[in-house]
C-alpha cells in the first residue's frame, strides 16, 4: 500500500496522489511504478520468462503480447539466453537483472530502487548502475535510489540526504 501524506500533495506526473482512493493508487502503482529492490524476489517456481511477464499478467495483458514485452526487456539486460532459466540456475548479477527487466517492463515512468546493489559485488554494481543509466536514457523513465552506495551514489546528478528525519539536496 501506499502511506497517506500527512500533510500537503504528492504528485508523480500529472496524477496527484493525495486525492486518489485506495483502488486509483493500486492502478497507478501497477500501470506506473516499477521497483528494483536489494534482492531480486523472483519467483522460484517460475522461469527467468515468466518472472518478467508477471506485472503485466497481473494487469491482464495477453499472455502472447506479455510474453513478446518480457522477451525484448530481457534482451535489452542481456539475458535473452536465459529466457526458460529458472532463478536458482543464474547467477546474482543475472537475477539482479532479471529484476531490472521485471521494474521496467509496461513501459514505466518511475523507478524506485532500494539498495539495487547492495547484494552485488563490486563489478556487477558497476555494471548494474551501467545498465541501469542506459536503459533511462534509452526507455525515459525517472529512477529514484535509495543507497548506502557512496560510489552508486555519486554517480547520480541529483542527489539528497536523509537526515534527522530531514530530506536535503547536496
Amino acid at each position: 500500500t501506499m502511506d497517506v501524506a500527512t500533510s500537503g500533495t504528492i504528485r508523480v506526473g500529472e496524477h496527484e496522489i493525495t486525492r486518489m482512493n485506495e483502488r486509483e493508487k493500486e492502478n497507478f502503482r501497477a500501470a506506473e511504478l516499477g521497483f528494483i529492490f536489494q534482492h531480486h524476489y523472483l519467483l522460484p517456481d517460475f522461469t527467468v520468462l515468466e518472472n518478467v511477464m508477471m506485472p503485466l499478467l497481473i494487469q491482464r495483458a495477453p499472455v502472447r503480447s506479455s510474453r513478446d514485452v518480457a522477451a525484448r526487456m530481457l534482451d535489452m539486460v542481456g539475458l535473452s539466453h536465459r529466457l526458460e532459466h529458472f532463478p536458482g540456475q543464474i547467477s546474482g548479477g543475472e537475477m539482479a537483472r532479471a529484476g531490472v527487466a521485471r521494474a521496467l517492463v509496461g513501459d514505466k515512468k518511475l523507478i524506485l530502487a532500494d539498495e539495487p546493489t547492495g547484494n552485488l559485488d563490486k563489478n556487477n554494481s558497476d555494471r548494474l548502475a551501467e545498465l541501469l543509466w542506459r536503459l533511462q536514457s534509452e526507455l525515459s523513465f525517472t529512477l529514484l535510489i535509495v543507497t548506502h552506495d557512496r560510489d552508486l551514489a555519486e554517480r547520480v546528478p541529483v542527489r539528497h540526504r536523509l537526515a534527522s528525519g530531514s530530506l536535503q539536496r547536496i
